[in-house]
């Protein structure tokens, strides 16, 4: 099978049909299907979903928006467990997350008082998911 493909000349009128080979034309929808696969953005579980919700309350103002000017610049959270190590150089485990969000660490305050025990297993899990709001 070949696909007709329309070619229009630079300044001319005339129209003219070039065939593609069958694997280009495969080749050129799998291209396509990758394109569009790579836009979808992946879908949050409920739990993540609230875990979005506190971390653009608690978290986004100092770890991406830094609306606070903040001297030092807190780190970007978003992949923290595609690491091996949170940027302290502790091991990236949700343990070692949680006990940051408790005890808190340098410039960052304990959270312990302000979020329950089920909204840090969900900003955990939200920052599982690796993804950045958009």
């Amino acid at each position: 099978m070949r696909l007709l493909v329309r070619l229009y000349p630079f300044g001319s009128s005339m129209h003219t049909y070039q065939s593609f080979p069958r694997h280009l034309s495969i080749a050129l929808s799998a291209l396509l299907l990758a394109v569009a696969a790579c836009k979808a953005r992946p879908s949050l579980t409920p739990q993540q979903l609230e875990g979005q919700k506190v971390y653009n309350v608690g978290c986004a103002h100092c770890h991406e928006l830094n609306d606070l000017h903040l001297k030092k610049v807190p780190p970007d959270l978003h992949g923290l467990f595609d690491r091996t190590t949170l940027p302290d150089g502790e091991p990236a485990t949700d343990a070692d997350v949680e006990r940051v969000l408790m005890n808190g660490k340098g410039m960052m305050p304990s959270f312990a008082y302000q979020m329950s025990r089920e909204q840090m297993l969900a900003v955990i899990a939200y920052l599982h998911a690796g993804i950045r709001d958009k």
